[in-house]
């Protein structure tokens, strides 16, 4: 049977027997680390009805909805954990998230036209090859816009030293990402120096029209910066930076 099965079994048997929420809730995780977003919210949403009044509930279940794309019921559940008073590290967790969702819950509205003033033309485009991509400098280093998950944009260091890419413990609870508390911390060794983290697996991040999925991260402290562009990532293109014309180029190996 496949990992997939098993998780919906355990789900199915939780159910009918009763399980408390903390079962429901470590069930609920185990589905989550594995990718499993819709067998985790249903096992969170169960956790919630038995559960009602434990922020950690609506939490994960918030956390759940919001790889799910489903924007509106995941703030609520944030909303909801917000209210249950919870304690101060897992407040701020929250609230990170509720800041992450809240602004694609609202209606884009239209801008009228200026029928006064004509619009501006606008300057012609520079045309990017499709493996390129615009990097700015600062300082000795290069940094580049990446998407994650496809909800997240953030700027990333480009650091072809580093052997993994990593991100701020900020950033990865913004994305809901949750480092295994059972799984030791890894010394990892970039630009920036050597420092201790934790490894999670980053589902999607994308580089112009380059998406690498289930990229391996650690969660770590990264004055300054967002996150490392680092070669968990990079190693799976030839990469080329033009230093002259500020261009990252990624082509698949």
């Amino acid at each position: 049977m496949t990992t997939r099965g098993l998780l919906v079994l355990a789900f199915v048997f939780l159910s009918c027997a009763g399980a408390d929420w903390s079962q429901l809730n470590e069930a609920g995780k185990a589905a989550y680390a594995r990718g499993d977003y819709a067998t985790a919210e249903r096992l969170f949403r169960q956790a919630v009805t038995a559960a009602p009044e434990e922020p950690e509930t609506h939490y994960h279940h918030a956390v759940a909805l919001t790889h799910l794309h489903r924007w509106t019921e995941a703030a609520a559940a944030y909303q909801k954990a917000l209210a249950l008073r919870p304690p101060a590290a897992l407040e701020a967790s929250i609230r990170q998230g509720l800041r992450a969702v809240e602004p694609l819950t609202r209606p884009r509205a239209a801008a009228a036209p200026d029928v006064a003033t004509p619009p501006r033309p606008k300057p012609p485009r520079v045309q990017l090859p499709p493996d390129s991509v615009q990097v700015r400098r600062r300082g000795g280093n290069w940094f580049v816009e990446v998407s994650l998950n496809d909800m997240h944009q953030s700027t990333f260091l480009v650091d072809t030293g580093a052997s993994a890419c990593a991100i701020t413990p900020e950033l990865a609870e913004t994305l809901g990402i949750m480092p295994d508390p059972g799984e030791p911390p890894v010394l990892v060794r970039g630009v920036t120096g050597s420092t201790w983290g934790r490894r999670v697996t980053i589902p999607s991040i994308r580089v112009g029209e380059m998406e690498a999925q289930n990229v391996i991260a650690f969660v770590l402290p990264l004055p300054g910066m967002q996150g490392i562009l680092g070669n968990t990532f990079l190693s799976r293109y030839t990469t080329t930076l033009d230093p002259t014309r500020g261009l990252l180029t990624l082509q698949p190996r």
